[in-house]
């Protein structure tokens, strides 16, 4: 049986450790320490926590109230947690402050990409996608939540996408579930 993803403050606090310590355990990211190009800030690498402090209730309900959406109960518990996050695979997690719009925030990258016939679909999609996390330096990945398409439990659906590469968008069925993917896959 597959381990279910975190969804409760408690399950976040878990599995954040969890992963911190494989973080920091990693050989790659020692490497990178040992090389002088951390994958992570000096201030949280000598705190040995790659998350941040978490964010209060008020913090998440002012960010809500400029977007005007809720945002899904994975991330705002994760939030809670950490407001924001160092290293989940090549993506660094916004804090709140951050998150924003994605034709807001990179409205250049929609442009480029409403050429091609195949990606008409993804294109609307995108265009009502909260971005909350990117590759800052790496060959380009945007972490996105599709707030408009909340289901009956408030989850929407995450993308991880690598416009660099060509493809389109790869669709999780929740914030956590991206997470968990790339927590593992890149340690």
């Amino acid at each position: 049986m597959a381990t279910p993803s975190p969804l409760t403050v408690e399950e976040w606090r878990a599995f954040l450790e969890e992963h911190n310590t494989n973080i920091f355990e990693s050989a790659y990211v020692r490497a990178a320490v040992e090389e002088g190009t951390p994958a992570m800030s000096p201030e949280r690498w000598e705190a040995g926590w790659a998350g941040a402090q978490p964010a209060s209730e008020e913090a998440i309900v002012a960010v809500e109230e400029r977007l005007g959406v809720r945002l899904p109960p994975s991330y705002r518990n994760f939030l809670k947690v950490s407001n924001g996050w160092e290293y989940v695979g090549p993506v660094d997690l916004f804090p709140l402050e951050s998150i924003g719009w994605f034709t807001d925030l990179d409205e250049g990258l929609i442009e480029a990409w409403a050429g091609p016939e195949y990606f008409e679909e993804y294109l609307a999609v995108l265009k009502r996608c909260v971005l909350i996390g990117q590759d800052d330096g790496g060959s380009g990945c945007w972490w996105l939540l599709h707030v408009d398409g909340a289901g009956e439990d408030g989850e929407c659906t995450a993308y991880d996408w690598w416009a660099g590469s060509g493809e389109v968008p790869e669709r999780y069925d929740d914030f956590a579930a991206l997470v968990r993917r790339e927590a593992k896959t890149f340690l």
